[in-house]
């Protein structure tokens, strides 16, 4: 980063570089050990049946490469609001990045601008009587920080605190707070720093300022890793009642991520591996391969036989943590890359996780609504609804058209750049960039949605300012290159016998 875009910064926010120095980490200054809840019934015992059939609505509050009124105010319209009613969604996951929420310098005060979009997005999906799961779906720059710097984690903290205070009002029954998505410690924490007893810190911060925000309201947590399975099972759960605990499922990562081009040079090569385990499938897809190194992966996976039993044997494993715990869980995250997969392959392998998450009576969102993993074919620039997903989902497929054409941008509207007078941009991803050449198969009896019409307009382009950021003392730094996250999750590192490759975790 260019130093003197630091040191404006650093004099913006009212810091000096000296002031960021790496801490261990103290103890939690929150009480965890009560919240306000109503006498009575325990809410959750209601609240967990609005965590069921949910979907991500990614790429409108995080994730996009823009966040102009136009993307702010039509990216999801009111049409595919009352579609996703129709299809019998009870919930939605909003992801956040609290970029365009949050003022360094003044971590209570949020962005005014913003927050009013994000109001009207709440209003518009509340008002539908859907569930809405509020994400802070924060950028790799805030994660590291969060894992190495004590004075930016009581920056967020207070930033956490204001916002759930300003959606307390909001029906409890309705509206969730999430702490985080995929914290993704083990890979961002100092080397002499535990991840596990860091994170359990600094997501216990954070509920704190949830709970003192929103006292009657249900926060969801999750693991230090990437939110896996295997990071939550090491997580000590706080005393709060009122905290569900969330984790993602994406395994195997070599079934549900090939063909995708942001994880690494091998994942983008292998193609139609099939699920459930098919010798005769895998073998012909092996003997396809010229690549020796491929041909290893694509072995490995076949050997691992993949199947029914097998997802619920993984899943397993996080409902006896939560029974041994005795806590509730949900799932937010969970889907498979479509441009490059089986169509049926793809559609079993959703059945066999929602319905073993539901028989585990654990909450589920499924990633994602129109991205990479969603709910939608794409066919000649139009979206068609996936009649296959929607039953393999035990959704109610619809027969409707709909129309996404959002009001006409006009030539009075400005370029300007709204937050002020920092912008933390979330990272832009190559996996928001869809295959274009990929032709899919359209479902008979489509829901087709046209593209909204952009001719004849002047498009209102916001330039995002580049991320400005606190700097790390050179102490403990570790020089390793980030990869970009995916739009549906972090990165792990995934043991491949033969190869040392570091591979992503998913669900960004």
């Amino acid at each position: 980063m260019n130093s003197g875009k630091l040191l404006q910064f650093f004099a913006l926010a009212g810091l000096s570089i000296s002031s960021f120095s790496i801490a261990p980490a103290s103890p939690a200054h929150a009480d965890l050990t009560t919240s306000s809840l109503p006498d009575g019934e325990h809410p959750l015992e209601t609240r967990l049946d609005r965590l069921t059939q949910g979907i991500n609505l990614s790429h409108w509050f995080a994730q996009s490469e823009t966040y102009n009124p136009f993307h702010m105010e039509n990216f999801i319209s009111d049409d595919d609001l009352d579609l996703l009613g129709d299809l019998g969604f009870q919930h939605v996951r909003l992801p956040v990045d609290p970029a365009l929420l949050m003022d360094l310098s003044n971590p209570e005060s949020l962005n005014v601008e913003y927050l009013g979009y994000l109001d009207s997005a709440l209003d518009r999906i509340l008002e539908r009587d859907l569930g809405v799961i509020v994400d802070l779906q924060a950028n790799d720059e805030f994660k590291e920080y969060l894992a190495r710097d004590d004075e930016f984690v009581d920056t967020f903290v207070q930033f956490a605190g204001a916002l759930a205070q300003h959606l307390s009002p909001r029906d409890p029954d309705f509206l969730f707070l999430e702490v985080l998505n995929e914290p993704s410690f083990n890979f961002f924490a100092l080397e002499d720093v535990d991840p596990v007893k860091r994170w359990d810190w600094v997501q216990g911060e954070i509920l704190g300022a949830f709970r003192s925000g929103a006292p009657e309201h249900t926060a969801i947590a999750t693991g230090y890793d990437w939110s896996g399975i295997d990071g939550l099972r090491k997580l000590t759960p706080v005393a709060d009642p009122n905290v569900v605990y969330n984790f993602h499922f994406y395994e195997p990562m070599t079934f549900t991520h090939q063909g995708a081009d942001w994880i690494d040079e091998h994942f983008n090569l292998v193609l139609d591996l099939p699920y459930p385990y098919n010798q005769v499938e895998c073998d012909a897809v092996i003997l396809r391969m010229t690549d020796e190194d491929l041909r290893h992966v694509a072995q490995s996976y076949c050997d691992e036989q993949w199947n029914a039993d097998k997802i619920k044997a993984r899943i397993g494993l996080a409902a006896a943590w939560a029974t041994e715990h005795n806590v509730r869980l949900t799932a937010n995250e969970f889907g498979v890359y479509r441009n490059f997969v089986q169509e049926e392959d793809r559609v079993s392998w959703i059945y066999d996780v929602r319905t073993t998450l539901e028989e585990y009576d654990i909450g589920w969102a499924m990633w994602d609504y129109t991205g990479g993993f969603g709910l939608f074919d794409k066919v000649d620039e139009q979206r068609i609804l996936n009649r296959s997903m929607v039953e393999a989902l035990g959704l109610s497929m619809v027969e409707v058209v709909l129309d996404t054409k959002g009001p006409e941008e006009t030539e009075e509207m400005e370029e300007v750049a709204i937050l002020d007078p920092i912008v933390i941009s979330p990272v832009e991803s190559e996996e928001t960039e869809e295959s274009e050449e990929t032709e899919e198969v359209a479902i008979l009896d489509p829901i087709v949605i046209p593209p909204v019409e952009m001719e004849n307009r002047e498009p209102v382009v916001i330039v995002n300012p580049e991320v400005i950021l606190p700097v790390m003392t050179d102490e403990g730094a570790t020089g390793r290159k980030i990869p970009e996250p995916s739009a549906i999750a972090g990165l792990v590192l995934l043991g491949v016998s033969g190869l040392g490759m570091k591979r992503r975790y998913c669900n960004g």
